[in-house]
């Protein structure tokens, strides 16, 4: 599908191609093969739906259109009818006339609430005019970089707040965002961790941060070690991300495939790779690697799910080739060559600090060459 137009049809979600027009039960769950369509509009469906129900409609949208394919949503503008109903006259006959600004405002902020008198025959308890949410463009702006979304515009335009948002490549289980506080926090864990043990070393000191995917924890190791970082993984979109959102002249990247790493054996001090090993088939020869292009006392800083703890399951884990047990993880690092093996603990999957321990859902480990 080149376009596609959802809007809201008798207090129904109506999905229009180019030659179908198809009812929805809700928005919120898949319509569509994700990377089928190019164009999606949106109008007006945003404020009937709970922040939640919002969040998880984003996301589905997002995976629908293909990579370049773009968003354009239109929504209520809540600051231009906040304003206006601080503006109103409240008396009995504005409330009596429709086109008042007292009753535009109220419309404006909690939907035109149609069939909502319970006095009334056609009386629907179902409030399909209410709206749930409201959006200025600040918090559509949200909305939109939440789910992966970029190169926004988004701009208030009276009564309405319009966006304009391009999804420039697939989310996978990859962030997407160009801010800090929208990372997980258990990813910006991990790279803490890394840079409270690297320290700040000397500034010519040399850094790998491989499958880095949008930069940002190539942008820390950066500035929190000192050192110039090399960020490499190998989806080009993402490096795209990368420069633009997560650079400075501490950091490079490079967009190349693991397998075929074009790194000179023995340049790096420090090689970082979190979240790796477990989506390749080449878990070994990854190793063997990192272990190449480390100088002898370089050190790797790698993490990987615990099996014993967070037990592999196609279904739920769909880029995952296989999760590792703690001894699994220190053989094959062993068999690599490393040495003086470390290994420490994220207890909680989402928020979980780095600690000492090995029972975590997430295995950190520190190896020395």
């Amino acid at each position: 599908m080149k376009k596609c137009q959802l809007t809201r049809i008798n207090y129904q979600y109506c999905l229009t191609d180019t030659t179908t027009q198809t009812i929805l039960p809700n928005v919120w769950e898949k319509f569509a093969d994700n990377n089928t369509i190019e164009l999606f509009v949106v109008e007006n469906i945003l404020p009937y739906l709970t922040s939640m129900e919002a969040d998880l409609a984003m996301l589905v949208w997002f995976d629908a259109l293909t990579v370049g394919g773009e968003i354009d949503l239109s929504v209520p503008n809540t600051d231009y009818f906040i304003e206006m109903w601080q503006q109103a006259k409240w008396d009995n006959s504005n409330l009596l006339n429709s086109e008042s600004e007292a009753r535009t405002a109220f419309a404006g902020l909690w939907g035109a609430q149609e069939n909502c008198n319970p006095r009334d025959n056609i009386y629907n308890e179902n409030f399909q005019c209410v709206y749930k949410s409201g959006y200025n463009a600040p918090r559509l702006t949200l909305l939109l970089e939440r789910a992966g979304f970029c190169n926004l515009s988004v701009i208030s335009d009276g009564d309405k707040v319009k966006a304009t948002a391009t999804k420039t490549m697939d989310r996978g289980e990859r962030q997407i965002t160009t801010k800090y506080d929208q990372i997980r926090p258990d990813h910006l864990n991990r790279y803490e961790f890394a840079c409270h043990q690297i320290g700040k070393i000397d500034e010519d000191a040399k850094l790998l941060d491989l499958a880095c995917g949008i930069g940002y924890g190539t942008l820390m190791l950066a500035n929190k070690t000192g050192a110039k970082v090399t960020g490499v993984d190998i989806e080009q979109a993402a490096i795209t991300h990368a420069k633009q959102h997560f650079s400075n002249n501490k950091t490079d990247f490079i967009c190349q495939d693991a397998k075929l790493l074009d790194i000179e054996s023995s340049s790096k001090d420090v090689v970082v790779s979190f979240e790796t090993i477990e989506h390749v088939d080449f878990d070994q020869q990854l190793l063997d690697i990192f272990f190449n292009v480390l100088k002898p006392g370089g050190r790797l800083i790698c993490s990987t799910p615990n099996q014993d703890v967070m037990p592999y399951d196609k279904h739920k884990f769909a880029y995952h080739i296989k999760h590792y047990t703690n001894s699994e993880l220190v053989k094959l690092l062993t068999k690599s060559g490393f040495v003086d093996i470390k290994l420490f603990a994220q207890y909680d999957p989402v928020g979980g600090k780095v600690v000492e321990g090995q029972n975590g859902s997430f295995t950190i480990a520190i190896a020395v060459k």
